[in-house]
């Protein structure tokens, strides 16, 4: 199945002061993380973002905060759950579900299991996601597969929205990519 912009919420899980310098590739990251903001604040999709016990592991990180910032459509999940889903099960208006975060093996898995279970669609961006260990991550990614949650890469996302080169923000979008 292909992504649907008009269908399409971005959630961006935990990524927090206290934990995202542990995790392996952080830098690649954060940057894949930035860059899908950017496509849905572009396009003016919603974006949730969620923080896992603030008061412990801190506030989501500031350039990962600048970005969210200016997205005209925005929900804040506070949580002690290592899922986003329940109790915030009305943040989740679209029928396909876009996840970026931390950590892969956690927080990001457990929120597609029961997304996915409440009958939304669930894509989880490769490089947009991580752990503090590979393995982790790695384990993620193929129980979340085996559970036909889609894994996408940067440039599947992008254009999938997109659906054409002559999109009115084609051009800017696709300056992320190269």
């Amino acid at each position: 199945m292909l992504l649907n912009a008009l269908k399409s919420s971005l959630l961006v899980v935990d990524v927090q002061e206290k934990l995202f310098d542990k995790i392996e590739d952080n830098f690649l990251i954060s940057k894949s993380i930035i860059n899908s903001i950017k496509v849905f604040s572009l396009l003016k999709l919603p974006i949730i973002y969620s923080e896992q016990y603030p008061k412990g592991l801190g506030l989501t990180i500031k350039s990962i905060l600048n970005e969210i910032e200016n997205s005209s459509s925005l929900k804040k999940i506070e949580k002690t759950t290592f899922s986003c889903f329940p109790g915030h099960e009305n943040f989740f208006k679209t029928k396909e579900v876009v996840i970026v975060g931390i950590e892969s093996h956690i927080c990001v898995l457990q929120t597609a299991f029961d997304l996915k279970l409440a009958g939304h669609d669930v894509f989880i961006i490769d490089e947009a996601v991580g752990s503090r260990h590979h393995r982790d991550k790695v384990m993620a990614l193929e129980r979340a597969r085996e559970n036909n949650i889609a894994i996408l890469n940067f440039e599947m996302f992008v254009f999938e929205l997109l659906k054409d080169s002559k999109h009115k923000h084609f051009k800017e979008i696709s300056t992320l990519i190269k």
